[in-house]
């Protein structure tokens, strides 16, 4: 057997659905990621921003030296979706979301991959583990290696697995043989994530501008959410799925569950009200080794008191009233004055 198909095998052994190999040059898209930071698209994110990561990601090089080949690896997600319906008391959190941190789980088993490899070869094998941390344009080097392709909605989607995708990069210096480029666009003429998105944040040229991402808003953003788009937030507290729920590749996929136990997921539609009095110890707790962490108890908290407001829950105008008055903490205390004015 082929190195390569013996790679494949291996990988899928782990969990993993997809995997693809593509030469360690330059991504297509880095002007235009270059453009995307130009403009400002990428709001509070900082560190995308940040010049050696700017290099890194026109370079996998830059990440590990002697590099020549990406082994793109995607494992697939399914739990409830929080897109559907919730009663006027309950909130919504993200799908990917409800599992356990999927950074770690992903990183443990490509290193088991490349250990495997390691020892398939009969040779030490320079490698690194890349998640969505790392500044590396991973959608692109999917595309590359044949997992999909970019969706409008900026998701790497699969004809057979949809977009419901995390995404993982090993990087080798071994020449491994390049699959073909998926040069199709899916999409066709499609544009009900378009339609779909509450704040309007999908661009044209199937990027994101997170200055107006539900996404972005509820987890990266610190501090007062502009009031323009608090209405349309809606009982979210954590992350938005409208793109996802819309696609019609994710109507009916397969969801393995390898990698991912579905029973160990949280509940999509946590109550709002006893969202907005969690404690630090309750929120840590709670959320314990799920990316909701992300969002840290202040945040979590102002996305609760948004959320009541847009709810207008009448049992929630106590905590909102001694919120708005006597909640130490700034941000949350203007969050559910904003609250009772939607009453």
């Amino acid at each position: 057997m082929p190195l390569e198909e013996w790679i494949k095998a291996e990988a899928f052994s782990l969990g993993f659905v997809l995997c693809g190999f593509s030469r360690a040059g330059p991504p297509p898209h880095h002007e235009a990621y270059l453009g995307w930071i130009e403009a400002g698209h990428h709001g509070v994110m900082a560190y995308l921003a940040r010049p050696s990561g700017i290099e890194a990601r026109g370079d996998p090089t830059r990440l590990l030296p002697g590099c020549r080949t990406v082994i793109s690896l995607a494992a697939s997600y399914h739990v409830p979706s929080s897109a559907g319906e919730s009663g006027q008391h309950q909130g919504r959190i993200a799908a990917y979301a409800l599992l356990p941190d999927y950074h770690q789980v992903l990183k443990d088993r490509a290193e088991v991959l490349a250990q495997s490899i390691a020892k398939e070869i009969d040779q030490p094998l320079r490698h690194l583990v890349c998640v969505d941390t790392a500044p590396i344009l991973e959608k692109d080097y999917a595309q590359l290696s044949g997992l999909g392709w970019i969706a409008r909605n900026s998701c790497l989607t699969s004809r057979v697995y949809g977009s419901r995708l995390f995404l993982c990069e090993l990087l080798v210096d071994l020449p491994l043989a390049p699959d073909m480029p998926l040069k199709e666009n899916g999409c066709a003429d499609c544009d009900l994530c378009l339609r779909a998105c509450p704040t309007k944040a999908i661009l044209p040229n199937r990027s994101i501008d997170a200055r107006r991402c539900i996404s972005c808003l509820t987890i990266e953003h610190r501090g007062p959410i502009l009031t323009a788009f608090r209405p349309l937030i809606g009982q979210r507290l954590f992350g938005c799925d409208t793109c996802q729920a819309v696609c019609p590749f994710n109507r009916g996929a397969p969801h393995p569950t390898v990698l991912f136990d579905p029973t160990l997921a949280l509940d999509p539609h946590p109550d709002l009200l006893e969202s907005l009095l969690l404690t630090e110890k309750e929120f840590k707790a709670r959320y314990a080794h799920t990316p909701v962490l992300r969002t840290k108890l202040q945040g979590f908290r102002r996305n609760a008191a948004i959320a009541l407001g847009n709810s207008r829950l009448e049992e929630s105008l106590p905590a909102l009233r001694r919120c708005a008055a006597d909640e130490p903490d700034e941000v949350v205390r203007e969050a559910a004055q904003w609250a009772l004015s939607r009453f």
